[in-house]
């Protein structure tokens, strides 16, 4: 019975954290490539060290918007 209900409650949590990483990957490529930056090295960089973590130093020390799109 307490396996069930353990069951129960990790698999949805699991899944909400699986889902909350694989947008935050897809969002730092998309904001690296905008910044001028490999979106592909900066979204491996943040999924390889120590996520969500990495992902708050990429918020912190981000360059400035490329050109003139602000936004």
């Amino acid at each position: 019975m307490e396996e069930a209900l353990l069951f129960i409650f990790l698999v949805p949590l699991g899944l909400i954290i699986l889902g909350l990483l694989v947008w935050s990957i897809i969002w730092v490529y998309g904001d690296a490539e905008k910044r001028g930056k490999s979106g592909c090295l900066v979204a491996l960089l943040v999924f390889l060290l120590e996520w969500p973590i990495s992902l708050l130093v990429w918020l912190v020390f981000r360059p400035d918007l490329k050109g003139d799109n602000k936004g």
